[in-house]
């Protein structure tokens, strides 16, 4: 029961703060030994709930507390580092461009670039939409937490049209071959002659922060999968580092 009390106690300290908080200044704010602190720091800092500046010694929340306990600062700041990003992958391919994040039982586009001329995605799927069908959605479902997995897999998942993923079987081979490539696609799933192409940005313990994902007409992004693989991937790496190291 200590145990517990002492890391809320740290934890509600450096929330309350904001900012980075050495072990000594923890220690007067909550009243715990400072040999002590530096230990269930360096456990927390182990599992995520704390990160350190290896220059200034400091401590501040870490990723998986900022996911779990503030979403909407952790969607903020997806936001704010992706801009230029997306930008510059919508220039790039020619297509619209994602950043999509759960939102509870769903999947929820949170910023896009879309191009000035010719069909696009984001404008035809829903700002929520099920994590079952379109690669957006079934990247997200493949690196969520096994109980939501679970409960989209054997819910009965809507059908869109007829190349939506439904059947349990089914679903759960595709969520096992995104896992093992960490990029989706999809074609008609979702949205009538439209394709997509999705890959995840994870947290370091292998769950879902966001995924990345490029849309349009079936028959110019289809032909592309592979090529955009390549560009999702480095791209979901630059942006996990961002968000990471922030």
């Amino acid at each position: 029961m200590n145990s517990t009390r002492n890391i809320m106690a740290l934890i509600e300290a450096l929330l309350a703060d904001g900012g980075e908080l050495g072990v000594r200044e923890l220690g007067m704010r909550t009243g715990i030994p400072k040999s002590t602190v530096q230990r269930f720091l360096s456990g927390m800092e182990e599992n995520g709930w704390v990160a350190q500046d290896k220059r200034t010694q400091g401590y501040r929340i870490g990723y998986k507390l900022l996911g779990q306990s503030n979403g909407w600062a952790l969607r903020l700041a997806l936001v704010n580092q992706s801009q230029e990003l997306l930008k510059t992958l919508c220039n790039q391919t020619g297509q619209s461009v994602s950043l999509c994040t759960l939102d509870g039982f769903s999947g929820l586009s949170v910023a896009a670039s879309l191009p000035e001329d010719g069909p696009a995605l984001a404008n035809r799927r829903p700002k929520l939409f099920d994590l079952h069908a379109g690669a957006a959605g079934k990247a997200l479902l493949a690196f969520a937490p096994e109980p939501l997995q679970k409960y989209i897999v054997y819910s009965e998942p809507k059908s869109y049209t007829s190349a939506t993923i439904t059947g349990s079987k089914e679903l759960l081979a595709e969520i096992e071959k995104i896992r093992e490539k960490r990029y989706a696609v999809s074609v008609e799933e979702l949205v009538p002659e439209t394709a997509e192409a999705a890959a995840p940005i994870l947290y370091p313990d292998g769950t879902v922060m966001a995924v990345l994902a490029i849309g349009g007409a079936k028959n110019s992004v289809a032909p592309q999968f592979e090529a955009f693989r390549g560009i999702l991937q480095k791209a979901a790496a630059r942006l996990q580092k961002s968000i990471l190291d922030s």
